[in-house]
């Protein structure tokens, strides 16, 4: 099973928090996303799962739209900023199906380092807007290990997409 994380692209900036769009270098980031590694990821996926706020549901719009993908777009909870990682690595360790998930920081990167097991989490992950990044679960759960075992597959920050 593979986990494919994007961060949103860039937002403009404002409040309130949950109603900022995307940029329109932000929606350039996504377009030259779904060139290539954004179709790799939704190749292996059956829905683009994002958080509510609109950043990340328009990131994952544009990321359908230009891929030309039929997938359904599907709020996952739990995936705001400042949620707790451990929520999310749970759904995550019972799913049995490759997922991509578009959300934020320090929501990500701390998701991710909790599955790699760094002692640091998430501060070791830099974590870029537009960013992706893909994890392949190695061992399934277990009393030592809740969320599985996982290794890093790649790391994409948004300039690589270029």
């Amino acid at each position: 099973m593979r986990l494919y994380l994007l961060r949103h692209a860039e937002a403009v900036p404002g409040t309130p928090d949950a109603s900022r769009d995307l940029t329109a270098h932000g929606q350039r980031q996504v377009a030259l996303l779904a060139k290539g590694p954004g179709r790799i990821a939704l190749a292996a996926v059956d829905a683009i799962e994002h958080s509510p706020l609109v950043r990340a549901v328009r990131t994952a719009q544009l990321l359908r739209l230009a891929t030309e993908s039929t997938l359904p777009l599907k709020v996952l909870p739990g995936l705001e900023p400042e949620a707790d990682p451990h929520k999310t690595a749970a759904v995550v360790a019972k799913s049995r199906r490759s997922r991509l998930v578009v959300g934020h920081n320090p929501h990500l990167a701390a998701l991710a380092g909790l599955l790699l097991g760094l002692a640091d989490g998430g501060e070791a992950i830099r974590f870029r807007k537009a960013g992706l990044l893909a994890l392949e679960r190695t061992a399934k759960p277990s009393r030592l290990r809740p969320f599985g075992a996982w290794s890093l597959l790649w790391m994409l920050p948004p300039d690589l997409a270029k």
